[in-house]
């Protein structure tokens, strides 16, 4: 990407209004909230095409391979397989679809556990190493996926949502994709917490990422857009933190989760540690 990308103004992609504050400068990009809705997102941002050049190398930023990525993402894939095989109460084949599956290592899993189970990534490098250890790994966005309607009991996406230019489109398209009663699971970011904390100390502001994360989404802003679209018995929790590389993020990811697990507990779902990565779970109407 070049050192001065063009960009383009975007409305508030939940309420569609154009009314938002400036909450943080990255990289010369501006982090806005809506003053309206309350959702967080980059705006102006880069142009589409710009987008798309930069995550043909993602998953190798920082040194990042099969290898690593399947470690940092372990514990979050075991869970959710968990959590996905206790939802399936009926006998017989169930299909998932893991949504910027990368390197394909939750597609594996789900396959272990007797899933027919299959992702889609746009970045070429990351399907080629998916497909090499044959993992059901497809080139591809999901708004170009050509798949009939009601194809999945289940759809996933880690880390994916805050990345789309359009994640209430994204989420249009899961729902549309799932079956009656089938599941959707999500993980996201919520970043905003910390860096008003850090704000005071002059901190914080790198920990928005743009433009690679074009969004922060709070549970109530998330829990909103899913109602919107259809989805029912959405439920968020902390659940497993990752596994970083280096000492200092595991250890840091690794104690804030603790934390943030007994503190859900303790209330019985009533708190939410603000800042802490979470999961949310939701359902497809059965009519």
């Amino acid at each position: 990407m070049s050192a001065t990308p063009s960009t383009h103004q975007v409305a508030c992609n939940l309420c569609g209004r154009d009314d938002n504050e400036c909450i943080a400068t990255q990289r010369g990009l501006r982090i806005v909230r809506c003053r309206t809705c309350g959702l967080v997102f980059v705006n102006p941002r880069p142009l589409a095409d710009e987008m798309a050049s930069l995550y043909a190398d993602y998953h190798a930023r920082d040194g990042g391979n099969q290898a690593s990525w399947d470690r940092l993402m372990g514990r979050i894939f075991r869970e959710s397989a968990d959590l996905l095989c206790a939802t399936r109460k009926m006998s017989g084949s169930a299909r998932v679809l893991d949504v910027g599956c990368g390197f394909g290592g939750f597609v594996d899993l789900m396959r272990k556990r007797g899933w027919d189970a299959e992702g889609v990534d746009p970045s070429p490098a990351a399907v080629e190493a998916a497909t090499q250890k044959g993992r059901e790994v497809r080139l591809g966005r999901l708004e170009e996926l050509q798949v009939d309607q009601g194809s999945y009991d289940a759809v996933t996406m880690f880390y994916v949502l805050e990345h789309l230019p359009d994640p209430m489109g994204a989420l249009r398209k899961a729902f549309d994709l799932l079956v009656p009663g089938g599941t959707l699971l999500i993980r996201v970011p919520h970043t905003t917490p910390i860096v008003r904390l850090l704000a005071p100390a002059g901190l914080g502001g790198e920990l928005y990422d743009p433009p690679f994360h074009l969004y922060d989404f709070s549970p109530t802003v998330l829990r909103e857009m899913l109602r919107r679209i259809g989805f029912a018995d959405v439920r968020t929790f902390p659940g497993q933190p990752t596994v970083p590389s280096r000492v200092g993020p595991r250890l840091a990811a690794s104690f804030f989760g603790a934390v943030a697990t007994w503190l859900h507990t303790v209330m019985q779902g009533a708190v939410l540690l603000p800042g802490v990565s979470k999961t949310t779970l939701a359902r497809k109407p059965l009519r």
